[in-house]
C-alpha cells in the first residue's frame, strides 16, 4: 500500500506544471506586415528582451561575448531587429521608430508574456526607452547597458573624444555649416587610417577584433543604412525617460568613448540603480563575471 501511494505521489509531482525550465531554441516569427524576425530564445527564468544596437546590427555579438551569462537568471529574448542580421527586410522600407516598437508588441503577445523585461545595449537604448513609454504596463524592469538616449549626444561625444585621441582640434572637423553626422564621419575614418578606431570601443585591441569576428559580412545591414531616413530615431529620449516607473539598472562603461563615459547622467529615470564599470562599451565582454554580479544583485532587489 506504502509503495502504491509513493508511486502516485511521484505521478503527481511529475504531473504538476514545472516553475521554471530551461529554454534553448530558436525560430522565425511573422510580423502583421510580412517581416520575417529572427528569434532565439535561451536561459531559464523571468522573460528578459534583449534590443541589440547598431542602429542594425544583430543580437549575436551579446550572447556569443560574454552577454549569455545573464541566462543562468532570466530567459533572454533575442531578437535581430527588421533588416538586421538574420531578419528580412522590410518589403516598404519600414524601419520607423513605431513599427520597431510594434513588432516587439507582437512578439510579446505571441509569446505570451503578460510583462516582460527589457534588456537595450548602444542604440537599443532609444527603442527600449519608446517601448517602455508606449507600453508601461507590459514592462516589469529594464537594464540599460552602455545606452545611448540622446543620440546627438553621444555623436557630440564621439567627436570629441575621437578627436583627442588623434591629437587634432575639434575645429578640424567641424566645417562652417557642416552637420556632426559629417564631422563624425571625419573623425572615424582617420580613426580607422591610424588602426586605433578600437579605443573608442575598448581599451584593448583583441577584444575589438573578438567583436568583428563575430560581425558575419554576410548580415542584413538594411536597417542600418535606412534608419537616418527616420528623424525619430534623433530625439531626446532622456525626456520621455523621466515618466517610466519600472526599476531600472543603468550600466556604464568608465571608458565607453563611443556613446560617452558620462552620458548615463542625462537619464531621468524614476527608479533607477546605476552602476559604472571599469571598461568600454561592451562590459559583458570585459568584466563578465563582475557584469553577471551587477545583473543578479538588482534581479534579486526586483524579485
Amino acid at each position: 500500500m506504502k509503495k502504491l501511494r509513493f508511486a502516485c505521489l511521484l505521478l503527481m509531482l511529475f504531473a504538476l506544471p514545472q516553475l521554471s525550465q530551461a529554454v534553448n531554441k530558436s525560430f522565425y516569427f511573422t510580423t502583421s506586415d510580412g517581416v520575417q524576425l529572427y528569434v532565439r530564445m535561451a536561459g531559464e527564468g523571468k522573460p528578459c528582451l534583449f534590443i541589440h544596437g547598431g542602429p542594425g546590427s544583430w543580437t549575436k555579438y551579446f550572447y556569443a561575448l560574454g552577454g549569455n551569462v545573464v541566462e543562468q537568471d532570466m530567459t533572454m529574448i533575442y531578437v535581430d531587429q527588421r533588416g538586421c542580421g538574420r531578419s528580412s527586410s522590410s518589403e516598404t522600407k519600414d524601419y520607423s521608430l513605431a513599427r520597431v516598437v510594434q513588432d516587439f508588441e507582437e512578439l510579446r503577445q505571441h509569446l505570451g508574456y503578460d510583462k516582460w523585461m527589457l534588456m537595450p545595449h548602444s542604440f537599443g537604448g532609444t527603442i527600449a526607452t519608446e517601448y517602455a513609454y508606449q507600453h508601461p504596463k507590459h514592462v516589469s524592469a529594464a537594464i540599460f547597458v552602455n545606452s545611448t538616449l540622446y543620440l546627438n549626444d553621444a555623436l557630440e561625444s564621439y567627436v570629441k573624444n575621437g578627436a583627442r585621441l588623434l591629437g587634432k582640434p575639434e575645429s578640424e572637423f567641424r566645417k562652417t555649416g557642416g552637420s556632426i553626422g559629417e564631422a563624425l564621419n571625419g573623425v572615424a575614418s582617420q580613426l580607422n587610417q591610424q588602426g586605433v578606431m578600437y579605443k573608442m570601443m575598448y581599451p584593448k585591441k583583441e577584444m575589438f577584433d573578438q567583436m568583428n569576428a563575430v560581425m558575419d559580412t554576410t548580415i542584413n545591414w538594411d536597417f542600418g543604412s535606412k534608419v537616418w531616413d527616420f528623424p525619430e530615431y534623433a530625439q531626446d529620449f532622456t525626456i520621455k525617460s523621466a515618466s517610466l516607473k519600472m526599476p531600472v539598472l543603468v550600466i556604464s562603461g568608465n571608458n565607453d568613448l563611443s556613446v560617452g563615459p558620462e552620458h548615463y547622467k542625462l537619464f531621468k529615470f524614476r527608479n533607477a540603480t546605476y552602476r559604472t564599470m571599469d571598461t568600454g562599451h561592451c562590459p559583458y565582454q570585459e568584466q563578465t563575471t563582475l557584469f553577471q554580479r551587477h545583473v543578479k544583485n538588482f534581479l534579486a532587489k526586483v524579485k
